[in-house]
Formats: C-alpha cells, sequence, structure tokens
C-alpha cells in the first residue's frame, strides 16, 4: 500500500485512533456528569450491586474483589478537579475529534496543541501526585501525536 494513499494503513489507523480519541471524550464526559450527579458516594453499593452474583459464587473472584476495592478507595476529595478535568479533557477532544472529520484546515494543529498541552499537564501531575493512569493518559495522547503528524505531512503530500 502507498502511504499516501487515503486508503492507506496509516489513515485507517488514524480514523481509528481518532473514533477511539472520540469515545475516550465521551466517556470523560459521562465520568464529568456522573461525578457532578454524585455517583462517587453511590459507586461502593453500585458496584457490590454488580457483582453480587459472582461475590455469591466465589468470593475471591479477582474481578470482583479488584473492582470493590477500587470502587471503596476513590478519593473523594478534589470532586470538583476531577470533574473540571474530565469535562475539559472530554469536550476538547470531542471538539477537535469533530473538526478533524469535518477536514476542517486549522484542526491538525489545532489537535497538536491540545495534546502537547495534556501531555505537558499530565506528565507534571505525575511528578508532583504520581498515578499510572496519568502516564496511561500521556502514552495514548504521545502516539495519537505521532498518528496525528504522520497524517498531517501525508495530506500535505497529496494537497501540492
Amino acid at each position: 500500500m502507498e502511504w499516501r494513499s487515503p486508503g492507506s494503513l496509516n489513515h485507517r489507523l488514524f480514523a481509528v485512533t481518532l473514533l477511539a480519541k472520540g469515545a475516550l471524550g465521551v466517556v470523560q464526559l459521562a465520568t464529568a456528569a456522573a461525578i457532578f450527579a454524585g455517583a462517587v458516594d453511590r459507586l461502593p453499593a453500585l458496584t457490590q450491586w454488580f457483582f453480587r452474583a459472582e461475590l455469591a459464587e466465589n468470593p475471591n473472584d479477582f474481578l470482583a474483589t479488584r473492582a470493590m476495592s477500587l470502587a471503596g478507595a476513590i478519593p473523594t476529595s478534589d470532586l470538583a478537579f476531577y470533574t473540571t478535568y474530565f469535562l475539559a479533557h472530554g469536550g476538547l477532544h470531542i471538539a477537535i475529534v469533530v473538526a478533524l472529520l469535518y477536514g476542517a484546515v486549522w484542526a491538525h494543529r489545532a489537535a497538536l496543541f491540545v495534546l502537547w498541552a495534556f501531555v505537558i499537564y499530565q506528565l507534571f501531575e505525575w511528578l508532583t501526585i504520581g498515578g499510572v493512569a496519568l502516564l496511561v493518559l500521556t502514552a495514548i495522547d504521545l502516539t495519537v501525536i505521532y498518528i496525528t503528524v504522520r497524517e498531517q505531512r501525508s495530506r500535505a503530500l497529496l494537497d501540492p
């Protein structure tokens, strides 16, 4: 396959990554809404209800016990920060994904700017508070940056 063709592996990878980033944005917006609605307080009870059959069958089930542990360990302080973070992160990603899908001229540069801003912020947060989730989000963002740059270069070669 030729690198520059719209059906190339790079373009398909870009499209899949873009859709995944959009789906992640939707999940992040839903998370912000759930935190705002007070779901964090009800999460341990909801998790216990969801896994009740599995725990009745096997009280040591790995997935069920891990989910119960995580549901009880969610920090309830700084919920305003988490709500704002998920709202901003999800909203910006969805806006960028929509702009890229519609082919807006400015979208590639805006996507790169937003992604780099999040990478820098996430690394700063990781250095100050730690957390594997921040590293995972940063790795995903860096991958999307790489694929976006390749797609942008590919489009530049197609549009002389």
